[in-house]
């Protein structure tokens, strides 16, 4: 038996039920299925505009109900890379690009001896110590490209102060300072893990 055009077929508790379905409906049903398919990938992947292009952020939800989710952009340029002819030279802004840069992924890190251990242990607080190994995952990709910020805004409208002072940041994780004093926090790059030492 053949089905009829224009007619949609359901199985409902195993019974055959027919049900007539304009085209112009299906049409509609399969828009309003596409649109909150990209909606929800906007809200996931967030674009905004800078001075030198637009880039694409990551939404991060944080695994507690009080905090609520922070937007982040990772791996953004601050500077041209201090390669070739600018090495050991004053930073230059970095080059425009056409079209959405991904920013959801952290950039290389600059250049750095790592093995001794040991040393580590001595010099840096517990808190950091604890988490070396994990620490130690985000330190494999070394490069000189490494003039990038790492920018975390909270989800929610509003103007918010900035945890700088003097020139430092008092954060050590940026996510959920963020999200639960509802600030902007950036962190660089191109920070050394032996940097803390010295602040």
């Amino acid at each position: 038996m053949s089905r009829p055009q224009g007619l949609l077929w359901l199985p409902l508790a195993f019974t055959p039920v027919c049900v007539m379905v304009n085209s112009n409906v299906l049409l509609w049903i399969t828009a309003l299925a596409v649109k909150f398919t990209v909606i929800d990938s906007q809200a996931q992947y967030p674009v905004v505009s800078t001075n030198y292009g637009k880039i694409r952020g990551l939404r991060t939800p944080l695994p507690n109900e009080i905090l609520g989710p922070v937007e982040q952009y990772l791996g953004v340029p601050y500077a041209s890379p201090p390669t070739g002819e600018r090495r050991f030279q004053p930073p230059e802004p970095p080059s425009s690009w056409t079209g959405v840069r991904n920013a959801t992924q952290f950039a290389a890190v600059c250049p750095q001896h790592l093995d001794e251990r040991s040393l580590l242990h001595d010099m840096l607080p517990v808190w950091f110590t604890a988490n070396l190994d994990t620490l130690m995952t985000y330190m494999q990709d070394q490069n000189e490209d490494c003039l990038y910020l790492n920018i975390y805004v909270p989800t929610e409208d509003g103007e918010y102060p900035s945890l700088a002072e003097s020139g430092t940041c008092w954060v050590r994780l940026p996510v959920c300072p963020t999200a639960f004093y509802h600030v902007l926090c950036m962190t660089v790059s191109m920070t050394q893990l032996l940097s803390f030492i010295s602040q």
